[in-house]
């Protein structure tokens, strides 16, 4: 679950992370002349500095955007998103303004904590020159001109929204600290150099790209990225330094967050922390890469990170899984996730916290309110949760939640096998102990199902809201507003690893693995169309042409899945969208 996180993040880092970079253009001091405007296009690695912490490079060709349109779910004839890259100039369009002058790619690039680009290819000068000239009309002030190392950069100061008074405040005896505004108009920076466009929020960052020492793309590390075949065909690619980058989008958020705090005193600001210390492989990391692509049967995504050494085969067993906790699932589910040894991770976790005082106090903190709440807290959870598991949500008409709603057919599910069921009943038996004065003796049952113990919190007529029970002598079942161990034990006659939607779903991805996700996008559907939409927008609501243009996309979504694999050189994490293709008439 740890390292699913901290691959996330990596993702954050590199492909969502927005900067004012929408609003573009560059000074004419480096306009090519008016009789050679066509540019050839070239990777916006080759202005990079070596040691980029981290990228996000954009294919902009139309034919491979237009792979997605053989799928219902995008437009009929898919061209390059330009909302990806929409300016912020009044009157300006991408169509009109920015794709005549856009070459093949561009991206966001993380030079550090503090720095955050956009780098764009240019392949006509001249249609570039056009668009600088809309940028300026847009701005009330003029540009600053910097001059640094041979190149021109603008930088535009932010402006106020229309309207807005700009007389300053009236004195005071005691002058109040200053606080940070917002604008409409953000701050710009931005400079050329020959055949890209380069922008940021701040001059400082163009600076720190000038100063930065050889090219990304002369980087073997970075070659070995945009080497691999899956390169190629990809809509977009992403490499970063795995450590630097996580680093780096921390500080980032901690010092937004902290802005933040000063327009608003009420504003929680978390203690800062060292996010490595959370992860058991950490020390491992090296550079992280990922690509997005079109495949004939949906989308597929494929994040990695490489190691610096070989993890030795010892480390590697207590994370793979073989998913044999997943027969015991009934074939149909809304989703799952499965992993193992949960106790690990939790110690990893816990041992990081309590290694920095600040989060050692807000760990107690919750322990107490836990111990409060229900008798119990992590330590006595966790340590016992030493094989797999699985948290799942499945359509049940049984127990608590479909009793009081209609058609909210739904129960959320944890399983998990434990080598310590001693120490498992011991927890369990104190969550019950403390609970039965206070929900009263005659709402906790017990029972037994297939010669296993069995307890059920109920409420009413006896609708259970939670219940937990043992599926066989070491594998647990925990289940939440509703649902019956019954329908688990005996295993269910046909089980998820038989279901065809399933089978299709995880066909992508090697079967000895971290663990999949899974979710069963028509079932899923179903319940959204029982249940869901109706409480949100009621029956009326339903016939909405808005609605059900969103039910039909949805629709033909059949499964979201993706799955870890961990080997001596690489963790790796790949996605698959499995889509409906477009229908022919």
């Amino acid at each position: 679950m740890l390292l699913k996180r901290s691959l996330f993040t990596m993702l954050a880092a590199v492909s969502l992370i927005t900067v004012p970079a929408l609003s573009i253009a560059p000074p004419k001091a480096f306009a090519q002349s008016e009789t050679a405007p066509i540019l050839q296009s070239r990777s916006i690695a080759s202005i990079l500095p070596a040691e980029t912490f981290g990228v996000a490079l954009i294919n902009t060709q139309d034919d491979r955007w237009k792979e997605l349109s053989q799928f219902q779910l995008f437009p009929t004839n898919l061209t390059f998103p330009g909302l990806l890259l929409y300016p912020n100039a009044k009157g300006t369009s991408f169509v009109n303004d920015i794709q005549p002058w856009l070459g093949d790619q561009f991206g966001i690039a993380l030079l550090s904590a503090k720095s955050i680009v956009m780098v764009s290819s240019v392949k006509d000068q001249t249609a570039l020159n056009q668009y600088i000239d809309r940028i300026k009309a847009s701005r009330t002030a003029p540009a600053k001109v910097i001059q640094y190392k041979g190149a021109t950069i603008l930088e535009f100061q932010p402006e106020k929204p229309i309207g807005e008074d700009s007389k300053p405040p009236k004195a005071t005896k005691k002058p109040e600290a200053a606080k940070p505004q917002f604008y409409q108009v953000p701050k710009l920076a931005i400079a050329v150099l020959p055949g890209y466009l380069i922008n940021s929020d701040s001059a400082s960052a163009l600076e720190e790209l000038l100063d930065g020492q050889g090219k990304l793309a002369d980087n073997p590390k970075f070659q070995r990225v945009v080497q691999n075949p899956k390169a190629t065909r990809s809509l977009a690619t992403f490499y970063g330094k795995y450590a630097e980058m996580i680093k780096a989008v921390n500080e980032m958020s901690r010092s937004q967050i902290e802005q933040l705090s000063q327009l608003s005193p009420n504003t929680l600001v978390p203690p800062p922390f060292d996010p490595n210390k959370l992860d058991p492989l950490a020390q491992f990391y090296d550079t992280a890469d990922g690509y997005i692509w079109a495949e004939p049967t949906g989308m597929r995504t494929e994040i990695s990170v490489n190691f610096k050494q070989s993890v030795p085969e010892s480390v590697l067993s207590k994370f793979t899984t073989q998913n044999q906790i997943l027969d015991r699932l009934p074939a149909v589910n809304y989703m799952v996730t499965n992993s193992q040894n949960l106790a690990l991770y939790w110690r990893v976790l816990t041992l990081g916290l309590e290694s920095q005082p600040a989060w050692k106090k807000s760990v107690d903190q919750t322990r107490q309110w836990m111990q409060s709440f229900a008798g119990i807290d992590d330590r006595d959870v966790f340590p016992w949760m030493t094989g797999e598991y699985t948290v799942f949500a499945y359509p049940t008409t049984k127990g608590f939640l479909p009793a009081i709603a209609p058609n909210t057919d739904i129960a959320m599910g944890f399983m998990v096998q434990t080598t310590d069921r001693p120490t498992a009943e011991t927890t369990l038996n104190k969550l019950t102990t403390f609970v039965t004065p206070r929900l009263g003796k005659a709402s906790i049952q017990q029972t037994t199902i297939a010669g296993q113990p069995v307890t059920s919190y109920e409420a009413g007529r006896s609708h259970n809201f939670f219940s937990y029970g043992w599926t066989d002598q070491n594998t647990l079942l925990m289940l939440f507003g509703g649902g019956s161990i019954s329908e688990f034990s005996p295993p269910p006659t046909r089980n998820l690893t038989q279901s065809a939607n399933f089978k299709s779903a995880i066909e992508p991805f090697p079967t000895a693995n971290i663990g999949y996700f899974y979710v069963n996008q028509g079932a899923f559907m179903t319940f959204v169309n029982n249940s869901l939409l109706p409480a949100f927008v009621g029956q009326s609501g339903m016939k909405n042409p808005f609605v059900t243009q969103v039910q039909d996309s949805l629709a033909s979504i059949h499964s979201i899945s993706s799955a870890g694999t961990i080997t001596p050189d690489r963790i790796q994490y790949g996605g698959f969208l499995a889509l409906a293709p477009r229908v022919k008439r």
